[in-house]
């Protein structure tokens, strides 16, 4: 006598299929989508007025300049400072300064300061509760223009691990 597989075949697979679907909704649900904070917004605002930030930058630029003085953080107690010239190399005091830590995978970690000003020298003091990459992100207003800047930094911890590697 032949026996007939293909219907243990047909149920195997959809079967299969279930538990892929089921296995991808999981997935899913334990690494949800963190959202992009570049410019210290949610992205309907950020897509909303993308013109208007873009033209600040532009302005922003003609104007002034950013000089980062920090290049790589300390752990745990970072340091993160910058300056803000004008294109004649006068530093500017007035402006104010927003600084957000965070990491490149997660926002859970987030820390947000504003910065300190001492002649002309703007100063972020943190505590990281993590060794590794950070990302450093500014927000500047200075009179009517509001810019965003994005660094990437590592813990001295960090680049002396990856020199030892």
């Amino acid at each position: 006598m032949n026996k007939n597989y293909w219907p243990h075949f047909i149920i195997g697979l959809v079967l299969f299929a279930i538990g892929l679907g089921v296995w991808t909704v999981k997935t899913a649900i334990d690494n949800p989508v963190e959202l992009d904070d570049t410019y210290m917004m949610k992205y309907q605002q950020v897509d909303k007025n993308i013109y208007n930030i873009m033209k600040m930058k532009k302005e922003f630029s003609k104007k002034y300049k950013v000089v980062l003085l920090t290049t790589k953080l300390d752990y745990p107690n970072a340091t993160f400072q910058f300056k803000i010239l004008t294109k004649d190399g006068k530093p500017v005091s007035d402006a104010k300064a927003m600084v957000l830590f965070t990491r490149p995978d997660t926002s859970k970690y987030d820390i947000k300061k504003n910065a300190e000003v001492k002649n002309g020298m703007y100063t972020v003091r943190v505590k990281l509760p993590l060794a590794g990459r950070w990302n450093v992100l500014l927000k500047i207003e200075e009179g009517k223009l509001t810019v965003y800047e994005k660094y990437k930094l590592s813990t001295l911890r960090e680049m002396k691990k990856l020199k030892n590697s």
